[in-house]
Parts: C-alpha cells; structure tokens; sequence
C-alpha cells in the first residue's frame, strides 16, 4: 500500500495487523516503523508521531532504533529540537546508531550551532559500532559556515594534516575536501575550490555517496561560475572515474550525471550517458524510471515508451515498473493530447495496485 502511495490505507491495514497478530512479532513493528516513515516521508510529521504513541506506548508493542529515528528526525523536521533530545535520552537504550545521532547533530547545528553538536559526535564515536564520520562531518560544516575566509583555508590544512594518508579506505578526508569545494563555490572563489578538489587523490576509494555529492556540486556549479567549463570537466572526469568501479557507483550517480544533460537541453548528451551506463553491468530499475520520467516531462513519449516497453518486458529488468514510472507516462500521455494511451496505462496501472493488495491479503 505504501508502494502505492496509499498511506492512508497503509495504516489501516497496520492498525489491523497489530490487532491479530503477537503484538511481540518481528512483522509487527517493521509494519509500525513502515506507516510511521511514510507519514513523515510524506512531511506529515504531526501524524506519524500520533502513530509512534499508538503503536507503540497505547498498544505496547516493542519499537526498535528505527521507530525512535523516524520520530526524532520528525521533531528535528518540525524545529523541536528540544523534544527530540528528549525522546533520545528514552531510545539510547535501544541502541542510537549512526542515524540517530546524525540527525541530531544536524538538528542541534542549526539550532544552536556547532559547540552543542559537539557532543554527539563525541558520543557516536564512543557507541556506534559501525565506522560512520557522518556526525563530525556535519559538525566540521557547521564550523566553516561560521568562518571567514583566512579560517576556512587555516582550518582546511588542519583537517588535511589530520585525516589525509594515501589509504584514505573510509573516504573520510574526500568527504571533508568535498565540504570544502561546496564552501569555496559557494564563496565564488574557484580557486580555493579547485585546489581542495586537487587534493583528492585516489578516486579508486571514493564512497559511491560522497562522490554522488561531489558530482552533484560541481554540475550545479558549472553554469553560474567563470570557470564553468573547467569544472563541468572536472565532473565529467568524475564521473567516468567513479564508473570504473562497479561498487563506487549507483544509481543515483548515474542519475545525477543524466539530469544535468537534460537540464541544460543536451538531450542526445543525456541518451548517451544513460545507454553507455547500462553497458556491460547490470542495468538499474532507477535509472530506466528516471530516463522515462525526464522524457515524458518532455513530451518525448516515442522514446519513453520505448524504454518503459523494456521495463515491463525484459526479465533481466527487475522489479518491473513501479507507481511513479506507470504516472510519468500516463501524465505524458495527457500533455500530449493521447488520452486513449493514458486511459490504457491508467488500466495497467489499476491491475498492478489489485495485484499487490492481493498479495498483501494473501
């Protein structure tokens, strides 16, 4: 249900499930945590906490991490800081992970500034198990936006002396260099910024997730700075750097790069990347819904139907087509006046929600 953007009926059917089944089951709360993420997904953050007090303190099933991570960064969403501070000193014994403090460090550098994040990152060093810099990234960003420029460079040399090796496995110092870049590019000294993309070395161990917001950076950068050219190359040779790698990359990556083309009217650019990334690898489900979407935005449905063809089709595509790519075309089909086509997709579309339901109630 949630797949098929019914919230609403999703939690009906959760509501169901926990009056049925062992309040104590694995099921029961992935059920739970599902609804409640999904209300927030959807920015109903006032619902989804309703849903984490009745699920969870009115019928007394058992949360786990996730269920306090979706209700904490709800509150973080709604600027009560305060409130997910205190919903943390109940869920700490549950487990905070690297989600957990993440997002309050997030919260807490908006609200108060970097000193009070502080003690987070402190903290998800000491109890997180998993490797995960994400907290004292977010605190070094936080300290560089309150810095000038003669700061940000003294305290890039200090973060470099500190993190850069010639390993670099967990990628940490190129996340830092990235937050750099964005600094000085959004300070319009591509100078500065250049010379911290300089610094990264070894593009072999770049995380798929920092060189997606590398990527991102420099593309949105290329047409509002003087050196536009020289960094729309730069992301250019990222990009191909990071698709060597069949684990440095994803979809999101290629998606990114694709966008970019369409956004700028480079339309045979942008049909080329996406056909020379499905070459030779495994073809991405995303990157198909991605491509029809762009097109049918558009009104390019020859193409679209082309590839949307392919993904009903084609075993080797998998999962076949979901909601929003059967939308895209049904919503490209109206703009461009072919009603008959968007009544049959609509139909199409009507099968797979009766199919998945039955699933479900299955």
């Amino acid at each position: 249900m949630i797949e098929l953007s019914d919230v609403d009926g999703a939690v009906e059917l959760a509501r169901l499930s926990i009056l049925k089944d062992d309040r104590g089951g694995h099921d029961t709360f992935l059920i739970c945590n599902a609804v409640i993420g999904a209300m927030c997904q959807a920015k109903r953050f006032e619902e989804g906490i309703g849903l984490f007090h009745y699920f969870f303190n009115e019928n007394n099933i058992v949360p786990n991490i996730v269920s306090f991570n979706h209700v904490i960064k709800a509150f973080c969403d709604l600027g009560r800081v305060d409130d997910a501070l205190q919903l943390y000193r109940h869920a700490a014994r549950f487990g905070a992970d690297k989600e957990t403090f993440s997002v309050l460090t997030q919260a807490l550098v908006h609200a108060y500034g970097y000193g009070e994040a502080g003690i987070f990152v402190g903290l998800s060093r000491c109890l997180t198990t998993a490797d995960d810099w994400t907290p004292m990234l977010i605190e070094i960003r936080g300290r560089l936006d309150q810095m000038n420029a003669e700061d940000a460079d003294d305290y890039f040399h200090t973060n470099r002396l500190k993190f850069d090796d010639d390993e670099d496995d967990d990628g940490v110092f190129k996340s830092i260099a990235t937050i750099f870049v964005e600094y000085w590019l959004k300070h319009d000294n591509e100078e500065k910024a250049m010379e911290c993309y300089s610094t990264i070395r070894t593009w072999e161990s770049l995380p798929a997730t920092t060189g997606n917001t590398l990527l991102r950076i420099l593309l949105e950068n290329c047409k509002r700075t003087e050196s536009g050219a020289l960094i729309e190359v730069n992301a250019k040779d990222l990009f191909h750097n990071m698709l060597k790698k069949h684990n440095r990359f994803n979809s999101e990556t290629i998606n990114i790069m694709v966008d970019y083309w369409f956004d700028i009217g480079e339309f045979n650019k942008a049909m080329e990347t996406f056909n020379e990334s499905q070459q030779g690898r495994k073809r991405m489900i995303r990157c198909y819904s991605n491509v029809i979407a762009r097109l049918c935005e558009r009104g390019m449905m020859s193409e679209a139907e082309g590839l949307f063809e392919d993904m009903c089709s084609d075993k080797d595509l998998s999962p076949p087509p979901d909601v929003s790519t059967f939308r895209s075309m049904v919503n490209g089909y109206v703009r461009a006046g072919r009603v008959d086509d968007a009544i049959k997709t609509s139909n199409k579309l009507a099968i797979l929600k009766l199919r998945k339901v039955s699933v479900y109630e299955d």
